[in-house]
């Protein structure tokens, strides 16, 4: 009986060390064995079923605003759309947002600066169910004056008036390459729409300093902390156009003289560009949707929206550049945004072209659910 048990101990302490050593030579070849793929049930993003027609631009002009059209089909799907561009060979994008009916959409852009060989440029368009289609991108040529016979916006004394979006926290206000006398106002990642002057005193020094657009000047880490009338404003972007397309020159039949006189050319003196901003501000629990409607009923211009993010004080606007004549109206809607809800929401209204008031602040009960409200009306020019 003890030769059984002392075989039987044998035994297990062979079989232990047989384990020990098993385990100790194959765990690191186990652990080198990857796992088996777990089969993904994730698909690649969805994208937008619209189409974007578009002519390239075969080149751009440095005395010129460049002008980019665009159909976008099917029309009633259709969200928003928007160019995107830089100066070639920089890093980051910017964009301004397209105005028109989708068969007929327009973007303007500022002038690039002489130095600048090239632009590059891709247009954007969202459906209403928030998917995006994008275009390859362009990369027309530069060339001085009115060289080439492309699409463009004369441009006042005072620049095109424009409203431009970064698309990266830190970047320089001005595009580098691109004339910073085109743009008005800023649309930072964060939403907030500043004016360009205020933009560039937020910036560091050297943000400021190439302020003037130069291809060379880069993205500098400035902080813009100026918000246009305080308001603070979430996503999207900015209705842009200009509806001025008068013709570059134009040239007098000289007065008879016995003597040979030269030709004096005039310059058209182009139209300042209108850009009306309509703003409502209010806090709590609820959603306030701004429009503005045109001569004819129609809701225009873009809005930069914001919601039921938060129940502090926000901000929504809607900006259109380059209304035609007639009388315009700021209406006010709201939603809900869950349990706790208040019936109406008091909520702040105002106007403004081109920095001027056309309509004061006035304090508005918004219905919830209800049906819109007038805030006011005024006219253009």
């Amino acid at each position: 009986m003890s030769h059984q048990k002392v075989d039987r101990r044998r035994a297990i302490a062979l079989l232990t060390l047989f384990g020990f050593v098993w385990v100790t030579l194959a765990a690191p070849a186990l652990a080198a064995v990857p796992a088996p793929a777990q089969q993904s049930n994730a698909s690649p993003p969805a994208q937008s079923p619209l189409v974007i027609s578009h002519d390239e631009l075969p080149c751009v002009v440095t005395d010129l605003a460049p002008r980019v059209d665009a159909q976008v089909a099917p029309g009633p799907q259709m969200d928003k759309s928007y160019v995107y561009f830089k100066a070639a060979g920089t890093e980051d994008f910017y964009y301004t947002p397209m105005k028109g009916t989708p068969d007929n959409l327009e973007g303007v852009l500022p002038r690039p600066l002489p130095e600048t060989k090239a632009i590059d440029y891709k247009l954007r368009a969202r459906d209403v169910e928030t998917l995006t289609k994008e275009t390859r991108e362009f990369v027309p040529p530069v060339v001085p004056g009115s060289a080439c016979k492309a699409k463009g916006l004369p441009v006042p004394k005072e620049g095109a008036g424009l409203t431009i979006g970064l698309t990266k926290e830190g970047q320089n206000p001005v595009p580098p390459g691109f004339n910073k006398a085109d743009i008005a106002y800023v649309i930072l990642t964060t939403g907030a729409i500043v004016g360009i002057a205020a933009a560039l005193k937020g910036g560091t020094t050297a943000a400021a300093a190439g302020g003037g657009g130069g291809a060379g000047a880069g993205g500098g880490s400035n902080t813009l902390l100026y918000v246009v009338g305080g308001a603070a404003v979430v996503g999207g972007a900015v209705a842009i156009a200009s509806n001025n397309k008068s013709s570059d020159t134009a040239t007098p039949t000289p007065s008879p003289s016995a003597t040979a006189t030269s030709t004096r050319t005039v310059t058209p003196t182009p139209t300042p560009i209108v850009t009306l901003i309509g703003t409502a501000t209010w806090s709590g629990l609820g959603d306030v949707d701004v429009q503005i409607l045109d001569p004819n009923g129609q809701s225009v211009g873009f809005d930069v929206p914001s919601g039921c993010e938060s129940t502090g004080q926000r901000t929504e606007q809607v900006i259109l550049q380059g209304p035609t004549a007639g009388t315009y109206r700021l209406m006010l809607s709201a939603k809900s945004c869950g349990i706790g809800t208040p019936s109406s929401i008091a909520a702040v209204a105002s106007v403004q072209s081109n920095g001027q008031p056309k309509c004061a602040n006035t304090f508005v009960n918004v219905p919830v659910g209800g049906s819109a409200v007038q805030v006011c009306s005024f006219t253009v020019p």
